[in-house]
């Protein structure tokens, strides 16, 4: 899924570790990453200030776990029906 396509007009952005919070309107969010940019990608440009490094393939032991709330939320709705 690409920014633009964010089922949301509001994007939230949280990460639990470090209680960081942001909400973004879809059009301000596709401003700062740009439209086409897939969404684990736009995770890192917003998070790129955290003082705690994104996990990766070269470094399994970051603890900057900034997500999507909203689309947790989705897939645990999808996820528990029958």
């Amino acid at each position: 899924m690409r920014a633009f396509d964010f089922p949301h007009e509001t994007v939230e952005i949280a990460c639990p570790e470090c209680g960081r919070f942001g909400r973004y309107s879809k059009t301000r969010f596709c401003e700062i990453v740009g439209p086409n940019t897939p969404l684990p990608t736009a995770l890192g440009i917003i998070a790129a200030d955290c003082p705690e490094e994104r996990p990766s393939i070269t470094n399994m032991q970051g603890r900057c776990r900034a997500g999507y709330p909203q689309l947790a939320r989705i897939n645990a709705t999808i996820s528990s029906k029958p």
